[in-house]
């Protein structure tokens, strides 16, 4: 906290007044430190320095000092530190443009001001620019080399471009530093994670662990890297210990009724944003490379072996769009594309696509609820029933929306056969969680919501939906169209 200020006013504070708010504030006596702050601002209105300490003071304890370091900012024109707490003050608040613009204030004043290039890479970040975020942590960078935060922070940037070797290596960077750091030893797990390097990354999450106990991402994170090992029993443990420390946490809960065999509806929403925010960038790649995925060729294939379109073409729905991979695949047939998808990541990248006239944000059967009645032709979903289990709402309304002589073209996974121990009790399973955290669904149950919502089952084939650790997952590739008349 520096005491500057500025040349046009007066200075309002005597020297001994400034020191011991400073000592009071190095001492981290807060609560005393606000109310000698707030006697100051009475006494001395105009001085910036005791508006500075009062709204500095106010966000270390949580609370709101966004107006205090306005003030400050406006007696302080041609101090760097007011700026960038203000800075400070609305990224916290979410105010990422505002903020911006204060940070840059800050640096047009004093540019080697390194965490305020750090502040500002974090602002950019969470604005989506990631290429301006990476360049501000360098700057810092450049001034402080030894700024371990900033390697971390370097780290998550280069990672949500799709770089993880140099994530990687802008981690270990910031441990050599700072050996002890927590996030930094999580972040390499991840980064390590993505690399395809388990047991690395497995050692980080738990020297994470060792450091801070209470860690509750660093259990979610170790319980995905050994359930992905196949170590079922420990991955329970690290979600059951993530819930513990974060009670409702709807992301842990989905993984422990997946490991618990509990037979949940669907996913949680939260687990189905955090898990494809997380995979947007490598998204694409590593289902055509790594999973040999093909759905959506496949289905748009399907939809065209028993479909032709007008000289108008299709209006077409995509459920669960994602990053655009049906809709490449069905653009050529298509004079309306509107996509729908829960994860803002996976649809930035369908947005650069350029192939959707409308893109929502939100759940599935939400967004259908809220559409006209026969206002598409044809409707997809490829591999988005794996994360709802239950479908008799989404098969509804998939009808509702559908014109007469329309199409539903879709994937499942297939739900396995009973055992025979369960077919002699009877047992009948229409869907099941599985332990991968995917929803299968049985062809029986399919068929039967198709005969109860009037729909014309054209073709239910058995496919190869991806390929997982080297082994087939089985599915059905299904394609049901409406009565050209209804009745």
């Amino acid at each position: 906290m520096s005491n500057a200020e500025s040349p046009e006013q007066p200075l309002a504070l005597t020297a001994e007044q400034i020191n011991q708010l400073v000592a009071l504030f190095n001492a981290g006596r807060y609560a005393e430190l606000e109310i000698r702050a707030r006697v100051l601002v009475e006494q001395y209105p105009n001085s910036g320095f005791a508006w500075k300490v009062l709204g500095v003071c106010l966000q270390v304890q949580g609370k709101d000092g966004l107006a205090a370091l306005q003030k400050a900012a406006e007696l302080l024109p041609d101090d760097a530190d007011s700026h960038s707490n203000l800075g400070n003050a609305l990224k916290d608040l979410g105010q990422l443009g505002d903020a911006v613009a204060s940070y840059r204030r800050a640096l047009e004043i004093k540019p080697d001001y390194a965490e305020a290039h750090c502040n500002l890479g974090v602002a950019l970040k969470g604005l989506g620019q990631l290429d301006d975020a990476v360049a501000s942590y360098r700057r810092a960078l450049e001034i402080r080399p030894d700024y371990a935060e900033v390697h971390n922070n370097l780290g998550n940037g280069l990672a949500d471009l799709g770089q993880p070797d140099d994530a990687v290596a802008s981690y270990r960077r910031a441990l050599k530093i700072k050996p002890d750091y927590a996030e930094a030893h999580n972040n390499l797990g991840n980064a390590l994670t993505d690399l395809g390097q388990p047991d690395d990354a497995v050692a980080s999450y738990r020297r994470a662990l060792g450091i801070r106990p209470d860690y509750a991402e660093a259990y979610g994170n170790l319980g995905g890297a050994l359930k992905s090992q196949g170590k079922l029993d420990e991955a329970l443990a690290c979600f059951q210990q993530q819930v513990r420390l974060t009670p409702g946490n709807d992301v842990a809960q989905h993984q422990i009724a997946s490991l618990t065999g509990t037979n949940t509806e669907r996913a949680p929403i939260q687990y189905v944003e955090s898990v494809f925010d997380g995979y947007a960038e490598k998204f694409d790649t590593h289902l055509r490379q790594v999973l040999s995925y093909e759905a959506p060729e496949k289905l748009a294939a399907l939809i065209t072996q028993h479909s032709t379109p007008s000289a108008e073409k299709w209006k077409v729905l995509d459920l669960g769009c994602g990053t655009g991979l049906v809709g490449l695949a069905i653009a050529p047939f298509a004079r309306q594309l509107v996509g729908v998808d829960l994860s803002g990541k996976m649809l930035e990248k369908a947005r650069a696509r350029n192939l959707y006239q409308r893109l929502e944000r939100a759940d599935l059967l939400a967004m259908m609820q809220g559409e006209k009645a026969s206002s598409y032709d044809v409707i997809i979903a490829a591999d988005v029933f794996i994360y709802l289990g239950k479908l008799d709402a989404v098969i509804s309304e998939i009808k509702r929306l559908l014109c007469p002589g329309g199409v539903f073209a879709f994937s499942i996974e297939e739900l396995v056969a009973l055992s025979n121990e369960e077919a002699g009790q009877g047992v009948q399973r229409k869907y099941q969680l599985e332990n991968t955290g995917r929803y299968t669904q049985s062809a029986n149950y399919m068929a039967r919501l198709a005969c109860a919502n009037g729909f014309l089952l054209q073709e239910m084939s058995a496919a190869i939906i991806r390929v997982e650790h080297g082994k087939p997952v089985n599915g059905y590739l299904a394609l049901w169209k409406t009565e050209l008349h209804e009745s």
